[in-house]
């Protein structure tokens, strides 16, 4: 990164100087970021003092800043301006109002992080519902019960909310969006419409679809958020307290039998297959089943269109390896490992693709 150019405004932008700032991470780089670029001290001192001033503020009982503030930038960065708020904003950020205004946007940030009790970057329910609850009359359903109770929301959209679950939502969903706020476990069948998508905000996870069908699981105190989707594709993204940089574009695109899972305590976002993939129903028909004498190839295909998944391989290492087989709804795991004992390969699992490893047949 290049740093000639980085203001006290920038500094406080940077989420690994912040934390350097508060927590004395990652010293080594930003002492030797110091001898490299003496010229950048005072900037520095500067967005120190600010950072610094919101903590020692803190430490005396000053009244916690506005939480409203931190959910209008979420709302900023998944809002897709139109044309003409598009040239508002560039002449906007050209002025020093808006470089106080996003000073200011990350002082609330680090407010809300110092006032909380919980770790460091953990959103919990209940921060989301103060943040939220004033923009729209709002009703919550607790599943108290010993099975799932189904919700449907006025769009249509159907909501199993498991046991010990609950989840927020207006009365009357937005004009341009549609927003809920689960803690617990729920499955989502999101009724289709492209002009409002469809949020799950879930402790650190934003979960954005158009329609589809998917399940989220965050447990308040628990250490992962998973969702795994069923049908369609959804968008996953985390939101950080204090990144305010757009977060979808450091998300992840979910498919049909693909999950992501969140660390919470070492904020990790990572995409992986389901435990058990399914079959991609609207799909199976067109698969074929019965295969006498073919190359292994057309085998790994028709299992790409069954079951959704990507299988990776070297085309011309598996050239020569034929192989007379069936496949079926069953385990796309235990399949995999029959089809690789046979032609004397292996396979793993890296980034929601299956990935073939193989010498070649003889």
């Amino acid at each position: 990164m290049n740093y000639d150019h980085f203001q006290p405004n920038d500094f406080m932008h940077n989420d690994s100087f912040v934390r350097w700032v508060l927590f004395q991470e990652e010293d080594s780089f930003w002492q030797e970021f110091l001898k490299k670029y003496p010229a950048k001290a005072d900037e520095i001192k500067q967005a120190q003092q600010l950072i610094l001033g919101v903590k020692s503020a803190e430490a005396q009982n000053t009244p916690a800043l506005n939480q409203k503030a931190v959910w209008a930038s979420i709302e900023a960065i998944i809002t897709e301006p139109d044309e003409e708020e598009t040239i508002f904003e560039r002449k906007f950020w050209q002025t020093n109002v808006f470089k106080y205004a996003a000073s200011l946007a990350v002082l609330v940030g680090l407010a809300w992080l110092w006032t909380t009790r919980q770790p460091d970057h953990q959103v919990s329910y209940q921060d989301l519902i103060a943040v939220i609850e004033e923009k729209s009359p709002r009703q919550e359903v607790v599943n108290n019960g010993q099975t799932t109770k189904k919700i449907r929301l006025e769009d249509g959209t159907m909501v199993h909310l498991e046991k010990g679950s609950r989840l927020s939502f207006p009365v009357h969903f937005e004009t341009k969006r549609r927003e809920v706020v689960l803690s617990g476990e729920a499955f989502f069948e999101v009724a289709e419409n492209p002009a409002k998508p469809f949020y799950v905000y879930a402790n650190e996870l934003i979960t954005k679809v158009l329609g589809t069908s998917f399940r989220v699981y965050a447990l308040e105190n628990g250490k992962q958020v998973t969702v795994k989707v069923q049908t369609g594709r959804v968008s996953v993204f985390k939101q950080n307290r204090i990144d305010i940089a757009d977060p979808e574009t450091k998300g992840l695109l979910l498919l049909p039998n693909q999950q992501a899972v969140f660390n919470r305590t070492n904020e990790l976002l990572n995409r992986s297959l389901v435990e058990v993939p399914v079959p991609i129903i609207a799909q199976s028909p067109l698969v074929k089943r019965q295969f006498e004498e073919v190359q292994v190839a057309e085998v790994f295909e028709e299992l790409e269109k069954l079951f959704g998944v990507e299988i990776r391989y070297n085309e011309d290492a598996l050239s020569d390896c034929i192989l007379t087989t069936t496949i079926s709804d069953d385990s796309l795991y235990d399949q995999l490992e029959v089809i690789c004992q046979t032609i004397g390969a292996a396979y793993k699992e890296i980034d929601a693709q299956i990935i073939i490893e193989s010498t070649g047949c003889k």
